[in-house]
């Protein structure tokens, strides 16, 4: 599924969520509610951009904050609000989803599954189709032409960000920070050999279809 973000104060307060986010298949991981947007890593290094955002606790205020973040605008948000405290919500929030505590798995997946539609146009189940290129956003197989195709997990997240954006231009530095991450400084270089190795395993016909533009970056085109 992909990275989930749980913004709470208390690592307790993530525990329920946590476990209910790794039955779905996502790999979940706590964010200090009051601190930074992103969480730091093992090595000291920021994480790349998480599939998920779940906010614990009616943080609307928070909520805002992700959605005015450069970076982290693009990714679903999931509000939670309990019984209580629902009728004290305010009517706009900026979230893309809400759901109220307590609640299980099945219903969990449905909201993000609504958030990521509200935000992408896609569902984690559906088939992204370009002619006869198809992604499986579920399993994260290819086909091409009928034929599955085997691509490197990157090659994967690249091409998925093209055909997910069409007819976007992108430049090399955009590309590095919304697939590989925040922390990675691999260099223009690394979108280019990417590029070429998806091309490559595309086809003419397919491969054509992610267009150079000059001394910019690149665009997909449907």
């Amino acid at each position: 599924m992909g990275d989930a973000w749980i913004y709470a104060d208390e690592p307790e307060q993530a525990a329920e969520t946590a476990r209910l986010l790794a039955e779905l298949g996502f790999s979940p991981r706590r964010v200090a509610a009051n601190g930074s947007l992103r969480p730091r890593g093992e090595d000291g290094g920021v994480p790349r951009r998480p599939d998920v955002a779940i906010v614990l606790g009616s943080d609307c205020d928070l909520c805002t904050r992700l959605r005015d973040d450069e970076e982290l605008g693009e990714v679903p948000v999931v509000l939670t609000v309990d019984a209580g405290a629902l009728e004290a919500t305010p009517g706009v929030i900026d979230a893309h989803e809400l759901i109220v505590s307590p609640y299980s798995a099945a219903e969990l997946e449905a909201r993000i599954a609504r958030a990521r539609r509200a935000i992408h146009g896609v569902e984690q189940d559906e088939i992204v189709r370009s002619g006869g290129l198809e992604l499986n956003l579920a399993t994260y197989q290819v086909n091409v032409d009928g034929r599955p195709v085997d691509f490197a997990y990157m090659e994967y997240e690249l091409l998925k960000f093209l055909i997910t954006h069409p007819q976007r231009v992108f430049s090399r530095d955009a590309l590095l920070s919304r697939v590989w991450g925040y922390d990675y400084y691999g260099g223009a270089r690394t979108v280019d050999v990417h590029v070429r190795r998806i091309r490559a395993k595309l086809g003419s016909e397919h491969a054509a279809k992610i267009k150079t533009v000059r001394s910019v970056g690149y665009r997909f085109e449907g």
